[in-house]
Order: C-alpha cells, then structure tokens, then sequence
C-alpha cells in the first residue's frame, strides 16, 4: 500500500526572501494485510482520543494569523489557563502520537484511526465511518 501526500508551506510573511526554514518528517510503511482503513468499524466500537499537546504544524498558519495579526497579543504575557506565558506555550514542540499508537495497536484490535487535522472531529472523524454511523464524544 503506497499512498502519496505532498504540500508546501506559503508563508511570505514569514521569511525574508534569503531565509530558509528546514523541516523533518517520517516515513512508514505497513504489510497490506495489517493496513487499517476503517472497513471493520461496526456500531458499539469505543473511540479513544489520545491528549494533544498542543498546537501542531498545519495550525500555525491560523494561530499567527489570530493570535499576532488580528488580536495583537504579547508572546510574553503570562495566561492562568495555559499555566504560561503565550509565546512558551507555543513553542512546545510537537508530539509524536507513534508510541501510544503502536501500544494501542498491541492491546486491542484496532478499527479506524483518524488524524484530527484543521477540519476537526466534524470532518475527519467522518471518513472512517460508515453511511448512517456517528459518533459520540464524552468529555
């Protein structure tokens, strides 16, 4: 199974025209007899979130746009319900979900899984379910 995802980031107004910004990603592979594509998801299965760590890379693009752009706000200011200044928060570097993932993986059979991206639960939950599924989330 061989799936192919491409994307450039265009942030003009974040970069002088002789900077450059280096990136890294991974790489895996599955036999196609383990691959999980949401064909077994049935009524009654449990969905399990796993705690994001924050604010990943295809949301950065928003967040200074909100954040530094239409409210103007101070990367040093100190806000109570992030236990830390705004611009330290931020910088929390991302997590890499693998771990937990293939110890879930180990555990129990594993149906779906869905990378919750800009679109939310609303529309990446949806692709892994069948016509006439849903969900529901309890906090």
């Amino acid at each position: 199974y061989q799936r192919r995802v491409h994307g450039t980031a265009e942030m003009p107004d974040m970069y002088a025209e002789d900077e450059y910004d280096i990136a890294g990603f991974t790489v895996g592979a599955v036999e196609k007899a383990k691959l999980i594509d949401g064909s077994k998801v049935k009524v009654g299965d449990l969905l399990i979130g796993l705690p994001s760590s924050g604010i990943h890379s295809n949301g950065f693009s928003l967040v200074r746009k909100v954040i530094l752009k239409d409210h103007h706000l101070d990367l040093q200011q100190h806000y109570p319900e992030l236990n830390g200044k705004l611009g330290e928060v931020l910088l929390t570097p991302t997590r890499i979900y693998v771990k937990p993932v293939l110890e879930l993986l180990q555990m129990v059979d594993v149906h779906a899984i869905c990378h919750i991206t800009g679109g939310g639960f609303d529309e990446n939950i949806p692709r892994v379910l069948k016509e006439r599924q849903g969900v529901e989330i309890n906090e």
